[in-house]
């Protein structure tokens, strides 16, 4: 960020007056020596070169500095979405680790009653939930390759859910897990 408040101030600075005053000042001062005759008229082209060359080596230079200036914008911009995806990968991994030990929790509530084992799934559940991590919806759906694995065919409804495996997350619309599900068809 400073370079690029850095860059701004040298780009108006080049702007305000194409080197600082000197050489636009030096220029108005040749032109008029030239015109009350004070000179010939080869000094005066060669200096008119002199002149339109420096103001072009100053363009050049301004064009320079705006095409670093937009690229280091655009190295900023970048690194950002770079470290956004970062950071929602960590995040989609933790939360990941903790469906699998919700999911523990449901096993063991479904052998034995524990008050303990309960309010620990319900806390787990409700961090989940405010990460808007959801359950993908399986069970009597209709096949989706993007969401769903097929781990088995039965005999039942053709392209329609039947049974789920393991249950499939997604947190917002990315998929965290897809769910692995037996699908119903005709058996051959």
């Amino acid at each position: 960020m400073l370079i690029s408040l850095q860059l701004n101030k040298l780009i108006k600075f080049i702007n305000r007056d194409k080197f600082g005053g000197c050489s636009a000042k030096m220029a108005e001062d040749s032109k008029s020596k030239i015109g009350n005759g004070n000179g010939n008229g080869d000094a005066k082209r060669e200096k008119d070169d002199s002149i339109k060359i420096v103001e072009d080596m100053g363009k050049n230079f301004l064009e320079d500095l705006q095409r670093v200036q937009a690229e280091f914008e655009n190295y900023i911009k970048r690194v950002e979405k770079e470290k956004e995806q970062d950071k929602l990968k960590v995040k989609s991994e933790l939360l990941l680790k903790l469906i699998n030990v919700k999911e523990d929790l449901e096993k063991a509530l479904e052998n034995i009653e524990d008050k303990g084992i309960e309010m620990i799934y319900n806390n787990l559940k409700k961090i989940l939930e405010e990460e808007n991590v959801s359950e993908i919806k399986s069970l009597g759906e209709r096949f989706n390759h993007e969401v769903h694995e097929v781990v088995k065919k039965i005999e039942g409804a053709e392209n329609y859910i039947v049974e789920e495996a393991q249950r499939g997350y997604k947190i917002g619309d990315k998929i965290l897990r897809i769910a692995k599900v037996i699908v119903g068809g005709k058996n051959e």
